[in-house]
């Protein structure tokens, strides 16, 4: 149900406000321009904050999987870590195009790598996938917070294309490019999720890391062969590699425009001399990786999310605020993208993430409560500082 009532609605968003306002910086500018100055900086810090953190959790992703075949020492895993983010550091360092290509190479391999599971998956169907529905330790409303606090990490990030729109020959590509990418990204984890599940069943091993962890890569070794397993294993790291890629890009421009307009610290605006890239911020977000990826998955996904639910919330005003600003039939004459559905349709695609994202804080209890209340604090106070010092 969340690709229809969570993703789909932002991925509009989205679309429609990278249409109207192309411009380097994504979601900081859109709610600048709609919301106002302090307003902007707030959402342009928790997207990028989050994106920061959320850098951590592909970096982790790649050990806990690596496990499943390599037995690590605390050492190897971090070094392991280490190596990854320094070739994509680098790979940044070169270029968006660069970054381009090689996410291009890498999300083609996926794709097919986890096609491969849903049709073995599917054709090996032993088990009925929804059952139990709900874990029979677990009420309603742990087990309704803990699947809202993943899918919601599963289905975010759209927001962070329009953070490169400057430096894309055609922004209007990013709608276009949502249009295509949101049911893949939806059907990539549903489609192979539920065959695997039918196919090998045990439920409740199923996890990122652990050497007695199941997932997909065990439909291929038990249906196929381990070296088809182990094939897999190297499409999954190459998922999460592909993902931390393309989100240095985007994370390193963030508060590198919030910079350029005077509302950050000035050596974030930095460009390389001869690959013009934020070099200083791409490698201030790679030592903060290094600093993050000792933490579990979970604890990353728990410090994100509700910076996230913010984010979104607010771009939902955003939305709507710059409807009025910009009125939707000077939009359509000039060919660019508007939510359908006229007012139907925006309501629409606006009211269900602000529900969802209130529901998720409120059944996730305190935790949600205490780093969500810190992390507005911090945004607050460091507003307040940036405009004493820079603006």
């Amino acid at each position: 149900l969340f690709p229809v009532f969570w993703a789909f609605p932002i991925s509009e968003m989205v679309a429609e406000l990278g249409s109207i306002l192309p411009s380097e910086g994504g979601a900081y500018v859109w709610a600048r321009e709609g919301l106002g100055e302090f307003w902007g900086w707030q959402v342009g810090f928790w997207g990028t904050f989050s994106t920061w953190l959320q850098q951590a959790m592909y970096v982790v992703l790649v050990a806990g999987y690596m496990e499943k075949f390599i037995p690590l020492s605390e050492a190897g895993s971090f070094g392991i870590k280490l190596l990854m983010i320094l070739i994509f550091t680098v790979i940044n360092l070169l270029g968006i195009r660069e970054v381009s290509q090689v996410s291009t190479v890498l999300s083609v391999a996926v794709i097919l790598g986890f096609a491969m599971v849903a049709a073995v998956g599917f054709a090996n169907w032993h088990y009925n996938p929804m059952e139990p529905f709900m874990p029979p330790e677990s009420g309603v409303i742990d087990s309704l917070g803990g699947s809202i606090c993943i899918a919601v990490w599963m289905y975010c990030g759209y927001e962070t294309m329009a953070n490169v729109a400057g430096e894309i020959e055609d922004p209007q590509v990013i709608p276009k490019g949502l249009i295509i990418a949101m049911p893949l990204i939806a059907l990539s984890y549903f489609l192979p999720t539920l065959a695997g599940i039918a196919s090998v069943g045990q439920w409740e091993s199923w996890a990122t890391d652990g050497a007695d962890a199941v997932g997909y890569m065990d439909v291929l070794t038990a249906y196929l062969s381990p070296a088809c397993g182990f094939c897999f294993m190297i499409i999954a790291i190459l998922s999460q590699c592909s993902i931390f890629n393309a989100y240095i890009a985007s994370g390193s421009r963030g508060f590198f425009v919030m910079a350029d307009d005077h509302l950050f610290p000035r050596f974030m605006v930095r460009l390389s001399k001869k690959r013009k890239v934020p070099a200083v911020s791409i490698i201030i977000m790679a030592f903060f990786t290094v600093l993050l990826c000792r933490w579990d998955f979970t604890t990353l996904v728990m410090a994100t999310t509700p910076l996230m639910l913010y984010l979104y919330i607010a771009l939902a005003i955003a939305t709507r605020r710059l409807r009025k600003i910009y009125p939707v039939e000077e939009r359509k004459a000039r060919g660019l993208f508007v939510i359908p559905g006229g007012n139907a349709g925006l309501n629409f695609m606006t009211f269900l993430p602000v529900a969802i994202s209130i529901i998720a804080l409120y059944v996730n209890g305190t935790e949600y409560f205490i780093s969500g209340f810190l992390t507005l604090f911090i945004s607050l106070i460091g507003y307040l500082v940036c405009k004493w010092t820079y603006g």
